[in-house]
C-alpha cells in the first residue's frame, strides 16, 4: 500500500487545486453564480435539474416540451450533460441543481488532471514530480480553467486519456478475440463522453486523427502492420456507440427543434493570446485580454512567452522521438486551425487566409467552435513537460535546473481561482411555489422583469428552474432552430414580448394598434398561456405592468414581490 501513497496525495491535490480555483462556489453552491459567465452556468443547472427531473418522472432527458412551449426543447443538441445529471441526480434532489453544478466543474477540473497523471504514469513510466506537473497544467491550464468558467462540458476532459491509450492500443497483436474487445471497450466509452459532452469527443478525435497521420508519415510500415485489426475494433466500437448514444444523437440531428450550424464564428483564437495570460491567471487580467480574447469563457490559446520557450526547448530536445514529433505537428496544426477563417493579431486581420477556411463550410465543422481547437495543444505540452522532466532527472546538472525552468513557467499560466457573484433571487412568488395559485403544472408562464430584451431569456430560465421545472417556459437561453435551419439562442420574441420590453425601454406603457393588440392575445393562446407574472420593482416597472394589463384584459394581482394576472 505504501507505493500507492505518492499517486494517492497527488489525486488528493489535484482534488484540492480544484476546490479552490471554484472556492466562490463552494462558499454556497446554491446561492453563487460565476461573476463573468452566469447565464452558463444557469443553462447547465437548469439541464442537470431535468435530467434529475426525467429520472423521477420516467421523462426523456433528451427533449423538453417545457422549455420553448409550443415547440420541444432539443436538449441533446445543447450541451445536455446527461451522464453528469444522472451521476448527480442524488445531489440534486437533496441539495439543489447548484450544488450539482460545483461538483461537476471540481470534478472536471481535478477528474482531467488525475486522469493524464494515470496516464503519464502507466504508459510513459514517469516518476511522480514529472508526471504530477505535466498533468498539472493539463487540468489547470487556462484554457482549461476558462471552460470551467460555465463550460463544464468541455472542462471535463476526464475520459480523454483513457479514450487516447484504447486507440493508440488499437491493431496491436494479440488473439482475434482482443480486437472485437478493445473496440467494444472504446465504443462504449466514446458513447459515454457523448453524454458528458459531445464536443470533447470530436476534438478528441481530431487530435488523434491528426496525431495518426503524422505518425504515419514517418512510420508507414507501422500503420500498415495495424490498419485490418485497428478497423476491424473500429467497426465494433461505431457499433457499440450507436447502440448506446444513437438515440441522443437522432435526436440531435433530427429530432424536434434540431438545426444545423451555430453563430459561433466570433470565438477564433488571437495571434496574440499565445503570448498572453488569461484573466483568471496568476499572471493575468482582464485588462490585458482585451484585444485578444472575446470572452473570457474561451481563452484557450493563453500559455504565456515563458512556456511557450520551454515547449519549444523540450520538443527539440525530444526531438528525435517519433510519437513526441508526431504531438507536436498536432498541436501545430491545431493551433493555426484556431485562429479560424481570418486570422488576426489583437484584433486586426493579417492579411492571411486561415486553414481553416478549408472546412468551415463542411457539415459537423461548421458547428465547431474554432477557437477550442487550441485545447488540443494543452495535453501535448503536458506531455513535454512530464518527459522533459523526467528525461532531466537523469542527466546531472539538469536534474535540477530543467524541473526549475519548467516551474518558473508553468506558475504564471495557473489559475487564482473563478470570481463569483452572490445570485439575485427569483421572487418569493416563485420560490415559495406560490406560482401555483396561478398556473397548473402543466400550462405556461410568462415571466417578466426589469431586464433587457435579451436578459428575458435567463430571467425565464432562472425563475422556471427556482420553481424546479414545475411550469412551461416560453423561451430560455439555450438553442433552438431557426426559420432557416440554422441555430439561434432562444426563441424570436413574439409581440407580446416585444410591446413589455419596449414599456421598460421607454418607460410609457406600449401604444399598440388594434391589430397589435389582437396579435399579442394570440400571443397568449399560441403558448397556452395561464399565468403572466411581472417582478416588482424597477423604474419602469408600472408601464410595464400597464401594457400587460391592456393586453390580458384582467386586473393584475400582488403576492410574493411581483404583480400577475390569472390568463382566462
Amino acid at each position: 500500500m505504501r507505493r500507492f501513497w505518492p499517486d494517492l496525495t497527488a489525486a488528493a491535490l489535484f482534488v484540492l487545486a480544484a476546490v479552490l480555483v471554484l472556492r466562490g462556489l463552494w462558499a454556497d453552491p446554491g446561492g453563487r453564480l460565476l461573476a463573468t459567465n452566469p447565464q452558463d452556468q444557469i443553462l447547465f443547472e437548469w439541464m442537470l435539474q431535468h435530467t434529475a427531473l426525467s429520472i423521477s418522472h420516467a421523462g426523456d432527458p433528451f427533449l423538453a416540451p417545457i422549455l420553448g412551449t409550443p415547440t420541444v426543447a432539443n436538449l441533446a443538441g445543447n450541451t445536455s450533460v446527461v451522464l453528469a445529471g444522472v451521476l448527480l441526480a442524488p445531489v440534486t434532489w437533496l441539495f439543489s441543481p447548484g450544488a450539482s453544478f460545483t461538483i461537476l466543474a471540481t470534478a472536471s477540473l481535478a477528474g482531467t488532471a488525475i486522469a493524464w497523471y494515470a496516464l503519464f504514469r502507466r504508459r510513459l513510466r514517469a516518476a511522480v514530480p514529472a508526471a504530477f506537473a505535466g498533468a498539472l497544467f493539463c487540468g489547470f491550464a487556462p484554457g482549461m480553467v476558462s471552460q470551467a468558467n460555465g463550460h463544464p462540458h468541455i472542462a471535463a476532459q476526464f475520459f480523454v486519456p483513457l479514450l487516447v491509450a484504447l486507440t493508440l492500443n488499437l491493431g496491436l497483436p494479440g488473439p482475434s478475440w482482443s480486437h472485437p474487445l478493445r473496440g467494444a471497450e472504446l465504443g462504449l466509452l466514446a458513447a459515454a463522453q457523448i453524454l458528458l459532452g459531445e464536443e470533447t469527443l470530436l476534438l478528441t478525435a481530431l487530435g488523434l486523427g491528426g496525431f495518426i497521420i503524422f505518425y504515419g508519415i514517418q512510420r508507414p510500415q507501422i500503420i500498415l502492420a495495424r490498419w485490418k485489426p485497428a478497423m476491424l475494433s473500429l467497426g465494433v466500437a461505431a457499433g457499440c456507440t450507436l447502440l448506446v448514444a444513437g438515440y441522443p444523437l437522432w435526436v440531435q440531428f433530427l429530432g424536434p427543434d434540431a438545426y444545423h450550424g451555430l453563430p459561433s464564428g466570433r470565438y477564433v483564437a488571437d495571434l496574440g493570446s499565445f503570448t498572453a495570460y488569461a484573466d483568471a491567471s496568476i499572471a493575468g487580467s482582464p485588462a490585458g485580454t482585451v484585444e485578444v480574447s472575446s470572452n473570457p469563457s474561451e481563452q484557450a490559446a493563453f500559455f504565456g512567452v515563458p512556456l511557450i520557450i520551454v515547449a519549444v526547448v523540450a520538443t527539440v530536445w525530444l526531438w528525435r522521438i517519433v510519437w513526441v514529433r508526431s504531438a507536436v505537428f498536432t498541436a501545430v496544426l491545431a493551433c493555426v486551425a484556431s485562429l479560424g477563417v481570418v486570422p488576426k493579431w489583437h484584433g486586426r486581420a493579417i492579411g492571411v487566409p486561415g486553414s481553416w477556411t478549408l472546412v468551415a463550410d463542411l457539415p459537423v465543422f461548421r458547428d465547431v467552435v474554432v477557437v477550442r481547437l487550441a485545447l488540443i495543444a494543452i495535453p501535448v505540452i503536458g506531455l513535454l513537460i512530464a518527459v522533459s522532466w523526467d528525461h532531466a532527472a537523469r542527466l546531472g546538472t539538469l536534474r535540477w535546473a530543467w524541473p526549475a525552468m519548467v516551474l518558473v513557467a508553468l506558475i504564471p499560466t495557473l489559475p487564482r481561482g473563478l470570481g463569483t457573484v452572490v445570485a439575485k433571487p427569483a421572487p418569493e412568488f416563485i420560490s415559495s411555489g406560490e406560482w401555483q395559485s396561478c398556473a397548473d403544472g402543466r400550462s405556461t408562464l410568462i415571466a417578466y422583469g426589469d431586464t433587457t430584451r435579451e436578459g428575458v431569456l435567463h430571467l425565464q430560465m432562472r425563475w422556471q428552474l427556482a420553481a424546479k421545472l414545475g411550469y412551461a417556459s416560453p423561451n430560455g437561453y439555450y438553442f433552438s432552430r431557426d426559420r432557416d435551419g440554422g441555430g439561434r439562442l432562444g426563441r424570436s420574441l413574439r409581440t407580446m414580448d416585444v410591446a413589455v420590453m419596449t414599456a421598460r425601454e421607454t418607460g410609457h406603457p406600449a401604444e399598440l394598434t388594434p391589430r397589435q393588440l389582437a396579435v399579442a392575445r394570440a400571443d397568449l393562446v399560441y403558448w397556452r398561456a395561464q399565468c403572466v407574472v411581472l417582478q416588482q420593482g424597477g423604474q419602469t416597472a408600472d408601464a410595464m405592468r400597464d401594457t400587460i394589463t391592456t393586453i390580458v384584459q384582467q386586473p393584475a394581482q400582488t403576492g410574493g414581490g411581483v404583480w400577475y394576472w390569472r390568463v382566462r
